[in-house]
């Protein structure tokens, strides 16, 4: 009797304490899920009055019970996209879908566009969730310029024509759709026009030219200034690369002139004409399409080369310097496109001449 009485005081007591955690357990979690409530109403109120960066500290400080709130996580999505911190925005979308919508959102990837049903996202916001990803990743494609990592570029232009691709399925608004695409468009149009395209050409010139040699008396070295006056044809080509703003070119030409020469010095006569001169011209320049696509400015560095049949008047006596000659100086340059044909203008000179060089003349694009 004695031992029956002892095991009903156990049983009392075990069951005393089985009620006493199970308050215990009921009132942390009623703790813990009321304290969430407060969280998740103190981000909502930080968001309203744009204290995005209080949003953030909270969830961080918060993180191991908000991160198992799809509308905590939400809340933390929006502030991260008004503070343009993209990258994060997206991670916590996509975190959102794995977590708390994976189901539905692997229905929607297996399923076309022609057979979808709307019970498989109308219970969802996977709506909202698509059309966000597709924004945040066509806003960081159209952010991205020439030097970014072209694998990074391309993943976020992929990224985004697959969430609008989404979006599309689940009957996302089509209007907010096509202004995406027509984003998408833009830059793909304006990184198109940024990006250098080479082609060759061919040049024909006509050519004029002002340079000094110098006529040595061979025993006591006096020297007598002589200028030359050329004028002719170069015909070469070269290879450019241009954009919409600028084009680079490298080219080249042989020319063939004639040169009419005499001295500076009116104490000693000199003079030829109809001389043969021959030569080329070759170096970089750069243009800059300043009033449209067609109408260029720019400079360019010639190296000149040339040589002439100059007439020594007396071999024993004389001696030429500067007979050959290569030179390097500048030209301010202009050109007109139409379709395939340009028409160039170049002044400029070459040191030490004391002329000017000029050209007029003619390029064919390939």
């Amino acid at each position: 009797m004695g031992s029956v009485g002892t095991d009903s005081l156990v049983v009392v007591k075990m069951m005393k304490i089985k009620l006493t955690v199970l308050a215990f357990i009921i009132s942390t979690s009623a703790f813990a899920a009321t304290t969430s409530l407060d969280n998740l109403m103190l981000m909502q109120l930080y968001l309203d009055k744009n204290q995005l960066e209080k949003v953030e500290d909270l969830y961080d400080e918060n993180e191991d019970s908000l991160g198992k709130n799809w509308m905590a996580l939400e809340r933390l999505a929006i502030s991260f996209e008004r503070r343009e911190k993209f990258k994060e925005a997206i991670e916590t979308y996509r975190k959102i879908i794995v977590n708390f919508n994976k189901e539905a959102h692997e229905k929607i990837l297996s399923t076309s566009a022609s057979k979808m049903d709307p019970s498989y996202y109308d219970k969802t916001k996977l709506q909202f969730y698509y059309y966000k990803l597709a924004f945040l990743n066509t806003q960081l494609f159209s952010k991205t310029n020439s030097y970014s990592p072209q694998n990074e570029r391309g993943k976020y232009k992929k990224n985004a024509e697959g969430f609008i691709g989404l979006s599309r399925k689940v009957k996302v608004d089509e209007g907010e759709l096509k202004l995406l695409e027509d984003l998408l468009q833009e830059k793909i149009n304006n990184d198109e026009k940024l990006t250098y395209t080479s082609r060759y050409y061919a040049t024909l010139d006509f050519i004029s030219w002002q340079d000094r040699l110098f006529l040595v008396k061979i025993n006591s070295g006096i020297k007598t200034n002589l200028l030359s006056t050329a004028i002719g044809t170069c015909i070469g080509g070269g290879k450019k690369w241009e954009n919409i703003n600028y084009e680079f070119d490298l080219e080249g030409c042989l020319a063939v002139l004639t040169a009419t020469i005499s001295s500076e010095d009116r104490a000693i006569k000199y003079q030829q004409s109809s001389v043969s001169v021959k030569g080329f011209v070759a170096g970089p320049g750069v243009y800059f399409k300043t009033f449209s696509e067609n109408v260029l400015l720019g400079v360019h560095v010639p190296v000149k080369y040339r040589q002439g049949d100059w007439t020594n008047p007396d071999e024993t006596q004389y001696r030429f310097e500067r007979e050959k000659t290569f030179e390097v100086g500048y030209f301010l340059q202009s050109k007109i496109k139409i379709k395939n044909v340009s028409l160039r203008t170049r002044l400029g000179k070459v040191f030490p001449n004391p002329g000017s060089l000029w050209s007029i003349g003619l390029l064919y694009d390939f």
